[in-house]
């Protein structure tokens, strides 16, 4: 289980949904960067005659200055999105977790591009195929005083 101590925040579902108006645009621009990579590399193979299959693929792609431009626009979008505390964690599925105290323990709320605002969470290990909605009737115990801050 991760501790508090490995998160630089904790966030509560208000703090991550204020988070989205900033977060949505950064999260678009990695997925048309993403988007014109995939056309720009399939050129650039096409182009050079290059083996998709090629074990330094990816090295003989980075030479490309459109391919290496938009590389680093990508990485320098997902860097400015955790630097907030959040993660972005599938970046072709514009996929962002915030760290959340649940009780006692750490888990993830779950935000994907798409979605009108945060509206499910998930335990660390269980990632995404985890996910469930934020007022789970089935996994909440109404005698349980646990929030969802």
């Amino acid at each position: 289980m991760e501790s508090q101590a490995s998160f630089p925040r904790l966030f509560t579902v208000i703090e991550a949904n204020d988070l989205l108006p900033k977060l949505r645009p950064l999260v678009e621009q990695v997925l048309e960067n993403i988007r014109r990579l995939k056309g720009a590399s399939e050129s650039v193979v096409r182009r050079e005659g290059l083996d998709p299959e090629a074990p330094n693929l990816m090295n003989r792609l980075r030479d490309d200055g459109e391919i290496a431009k938009l590389i680093g626009q990508v990485k320098g979008c997902v860097d400015e999105i955790n630097s907030y505390g959040c993660i972005c964690k599938g970046v072709e599925q514009g996929l962002i977790d915030f760290p959340c105290l649940l009780g006692a323990e750490v888990v993830f709320l779950c935000w994907q591009i798409g979605e009108p605002g945060i509206g499910y969470w998930h335990r660390i290990e269980d990632g995404f195929a985890g996910r469930k909605p934020l007022l789970d009737n089935e996994t909440s115990d109404p005698n349980d005083k646990m929030s969802y801050h």
